[in-house]
């Protein structure tokens, strides 16, 4: 059975990638210039305090993945078709990505290790001790430990079976608000990760399909369910995190409590109205894993040639490193993204021929 195709999905793909784009563009105005420059360094600083548009565009992305990818594993041979499929998919454009930001370390006189280059190239430097050569990559860990858990889930029959799925859910919220309370509460010093809280949202998206597309018994209670934990858990860790500056939270709970609340309504409206029907906005979300890969490089680049000074003049600025990241990522959808995904699709249907007795 070929998995059904949802036009609008591209559209909240770069509704997903612009608000990631606007988020760090404003952030790097921030870093970059003093408090009051001007009306731009003012209107950053609100945005700021009030929504994350990064985690906005980062949650959107993630209930899109749970929504969609997880009814992509058939054929004749779902799993080696789905593991080609994502490899090829996903490991080119990361690849060519790495290779211009080394490039970009090496000619400011900071060469990254060896170690630490391979490390990134397998989508999990963590893992081995090493960071990403752009900390917005950290997001494609997340994505990584979502299929294998799929995949794995599919392996055993249990992949659609809504109380497997809300079970494992709940347990990854409750395995990183847990240990945050143990701590707090000076109960236990237990190791702290928002992997859990992060892969829940993919869990979300997948539980979310199974009810209002798949019409499975049970999926709504155990997507209302997982809902009420992640509004319980956010908050629970929140202070925690600010204390410690690990980045989950950052200027505050209510920017990203807004922008979770916000992405959250955005994807079911569009589920439910079957929006947004803009070619433009598909256009831009077919390219929007090469933006995700790419606009930090350019703007860097622009920066160089325009630096952010906190004034009017920056939006022009801004809208040059828009229209540039969006040729840069068309150029690679055309030249790697696309070949390598029709590449991979060869390797399947040769290899799906060739099981066929």
């Amino acid at each position: 059975m070929t998995p059904r195709r949802y036009g609008n999905i591209d559209g909240l793909r770069a509704i997903a990638a612009l608000g990631v784009m606007v988020e760090h563009m404003f952030g790097d105005l921030l870093r970059q210039t003093p408090l009051a420059a001007g009306p731009m360094n003012a209107a950053g600083e609100m945005l700021v305090q009030n929504v994350s548009l990064g985690r906005f565009g980062v949650a959107l992305f993630f209930l899109i993945s749970g929504f969609v990818v997880p009814f992509s594993i058939g054929g004749e041979r779902p799993l080696f078709q789905f593991a080609v499929s994502r490899i090829f998919r996903l490991y080119p454009a990361l690849w060519l990505a790495l290779a211009v930001l080394a490039t970009m370390a090496c000619l400011a006189g900071e060469p990254p290790r060896a170690v630490t280059v391979l490390a990134n190239m397998t989508m999990a430097p963590t893992l081995f001790g090493q960071p990403w050569l752009s900390p917005i990559y950290w997001t494609l860990f997340i994505e990584l430990v979502f299929y294998i858990l799929i995949a794995l889930l599919f392996s055993v029959g249990k992949l659609r079976q809504v109380g497997v799925l809300s079970i494992l859910s709940l347990a990854l919220v409750v395995a990183t608000a847990l240990p945050v309370q143990l701590r707090t509460h000076g109960i236990a010093n237990v190791p702290v990760q928002y992997l859990g809280m992060h892969l829940s949202f993919l869990f979300l998206g997948l539980l979310l399909r199974l009810w209002l597309v798949e019409r499975v018994p049970g999926a709504r209670t155990a997507a209302l369910a997982l809902v009420l934990a992640q509004v319980a858990a956010v908050p629970s860790v929140a202070a925690f995190s600010l204390a410690r500056g690990d980045n989950f939270i950052m200027e505050g709970l209510l920017p990203v409590v807004t922008a979770y609340a916000l992405a959250f309504v955005i994807f079911m409206a569009a589920v439910r109205f079957d929006r947004p029907r803009s070619p433009l906005l598909s256009q831009i979300g077919l390219i929007s894993y090469s933006t995700y890969l790419f606009h930090w490089p350019v703007n860097v680049t622009v920066y160089r040639f325009l630096p952010l000074t906190g004034q009017i003049s920056d939006i022009a600025t801004m809208l040059i490193c828009t229209g540039l990241v969006l040729l840069v990522s068309w150029l690679v959808y055309r030249l790697v993204e696309r070949p390598m995904i029709m590449f991979g699709r060869a390797i399947v249907l040769r290899h799906g021929v060739a099981s066929r007795p």
